[in-house]
């Protein structure tokens, strides 16, 4: 279970390093209520406590209100009772909430080294009677970098980590920064309805208008220069696509791709004519892994190799060379080549293996399958060289307050945001056309658009074909 470990920072000069840490959303847990007035130091509960077990953590109360507060079940609940460890300290009223949390504690981390090296300071209880757990550290210095933990000190265990966070806080640019400033606005805090989900969900839905607005077809501030997305291997054909490349099975979104030192543009290639520089070449990979000492290669498929010869198998690293085999014979019903010697080293499972190959420098390439393909194998000449990829990117959703927004522009989508607010608290029953917060979204929107330059030369080609010629 995701607890969306959040916390946030402020540093003044008087108080040092203020960190304040979010109640996690437990919304979703399993809940109970009180079935009768309970007072205070009670260690047995009137409830329906059949969904609980012995040992789980409990909120008694509504997070975030006064005299809410966190106990531990002992022993086995009954569809009458919860028994707790420690006795309450407030009294609690028939009907108030009883809620399943994984955690009481909270474990924060500090680093004087910009978060390379972090180091742990004491537990603190979780406060359920606020929103946030307030810690404050005098002495500590703006350029202090922190994170945290929920923490179960039964259990001993522990959450994922939260964002790391800088004692001076968060860049604007920053899901935090733009949620916050959204939220102060309109003078609403997160709880209830409005949760850490539904901040992010509607930045993404207001990114999504933005990175699809029919007026741009390639937003400038998701081009990547020069990004290496991987290195040449002997025997190898093919590098896998960068994993934030727009449309990966297509090439409309690469710019240019570039092998090693030779740094010249590769041209571009249909399938169809891509095929073509593969003519009398045999190609399969392996079925499983061999060894020096193995006597056959099952391939996944050795219908196109001859019955006898010899064939190369693609280097296992930027390492290694490319390892020729003999084989004297070939059963195409179990894709198997027979009495193989010369294997030099271990190859694994999936690796290309060729025969009748041309190895060398590509000069062409084409896209498919979340694959870069080239024209020719890699040479062993070519071992461990750069190969580089100029594109654009797609969007990358943010999920965390951390996460930064690579727009060059973003104060648009705090009045999104106040008017997703807006629109969860009528239930939808808004006109964004007259709403002031949408229509300066929308404002917004137009100056990116106005202002956007892909600073890239259009170069034109004249294509001669077909031209009459004339006579005098």
């Amino acid at each position: 279970m995701s607890l969306l470990p959040s916390l946030r920072v402020k540093y003044g000069e008087v108080v040092g390093v203020e960190v304040f840490v979010e109640f996690p959303e437990i919304d979703d847990n399993e809940k109970t209520y009180f079935d009768a007035d309970e007072a205070a130091s009670q260690t047995v509960l009137s409830s329906n406590g059949t969904n609980f077990s012995s040992g789980q953590y409990v909120v008694l109360g509504r997070q975030g209100v006064e005299k809410t507060e966190i106990a531990r079940v002992s022993g086995a609940p009954t569809s009458t009772a919860i028994t707790v460890a420690a006795a309450t300290t407030f009294a609690h009223s028939r009907g108030d909430l009883i809620r399943f949390i994984p955690y009481n504690q909270i474990v924060v981390e500090r680093s004087t080294d910009a978060g390379v090296n972090f180091s742990a300071l004491s537990a603190v209880d979780i406060r359920a009677d606020a929103l946030e757990t307030y810690l404050q550290r005098s002495t500590d210095a703006s350029t202090d970098v922190y994170r945290f933990r929920f923490y179960n000190s039964a259990d001993v265990t522990y959450s994922a980590y939260s964002d790391s966070v800088t004692a001076t806080g968060y860049a604007d640019n920053t899901v935090y920064s733009i949620k916050f400033r959204a939220l102060e606005a309109m003078g609403e805090k997160k709880g209830g309805l409005i949760t850490d989900s539904f901040l992010n969900n509607s930045l993404n839905e207001a990114r999504r208008i933005v990175d699809k607005d029919p007026r741009i077809l390639r937003w400038s501030f998701r081009t990547k220069f020069d990004s290496d997305i991987g290195d040449c291997i002997p025997g190898r054909w093919s590098v896998a696509s960068p994993s934030d490349l727009r449309n990966p099975d297509q090439n409309e979104n690469i710019l240019a791709i570039r092998i090693g030192r030779q740094n010249y543009n590769l041209t571009y290639q249909d399938i169809n004519t891509f095929n073509q520089n593969y003519t009398n070449v045999a190609h399969s990979t392996l079925s499983s892994q061999i060894t020096t000492a193995s006597t056959s290669i099952v391939l996944t498929s050795s219908g196109d190799f001859a019955e006898s010869g010899s064939v190369d198998i693609a280097a296992e690293s930027i390492s290694a060379l490319i390892d020729p085999a003999a084989y004297t014979s070939n059963t195409e019903s179990t894709k198997t080549l027979g009495t193989v010697t010369g294997i030099g080293v271990t190859h694994a499972s999936g690796r290309d293996v060729w025969q009748g190959a041309t190895y060398g420098t590509p000069t062409a390439y084409t896209v498919h399958d979340g694959n870069v393909y080239f024209d020719v194998p890699f040479s062993d000449s070519l071992a461990g060289e750069n190969i580089k990829m100029d594109y654009y990117q797609t969007l990358q959703a943010v999920d965390s307050d951390a996460d930064t927004l690579d727009e060059t522009e973003y104060d648009f989508y705090v009045s999104y945001l106040k008017y997703k607010i807006k629109y969860l608290k009528k239930n939808g029953e808004i006109d964004r056309n007259a709403d002031v917060d949408y229509q300066d979204f929308v404002q917004g929107v137009n100056s990116l658009v106005v202002k956007e330059t892909s600073g890239q030369l259009v170069h034109f080609i004249p294509d001669f074909d077909g031209l009459l010629s004339t006579t005098g």
